[in-house]
């Protein structure tokens, strides 16, 4: 599966490209935390200028986290629960 950071297109209306992304995931977290303190979740109106505004910045930096992932794929080490062999990441796909 590849990591995906989240995307706009020119409709506003269309949030395909952000569902089920990093940038959605990240903003979900943040409601979750608000509620936690008695505080108002924030809106997620697909209509809303400022909704859009707030979800741009978490595409943004979901897809410096990801290239920048993607950039250091050496910096992953993975180890099987099965064997115990060290197995290097030679590439992360961004979708």
């Amino acid at each position: 599966m590849a990591i995906k950071p989240g995307n706009f297109s020119a409709d506003p209306t269309d949030v395909s490209a952000f569902v089920n992304s990093m940038a959605e995931t990240m903003e979900k977290e943040l409601n979750k935390l608000l509620e936690l303190d008695d505080m108002e979740p924030l809106s997620t109106s697909n209509t809303d200028r400022e909704v859009r505004a707030r979800r741009r910045m978490f595409v943004a930096i979901a897809r410096g986290v990801a290239l920048h992932l993607s950039a250091h794929p050496e910096a992953f080490k993975l180890l099987p629960a099965i064997g115990g062999t060290t197995i290097r990441v030679n590439n992360i796909e961004v979708v």
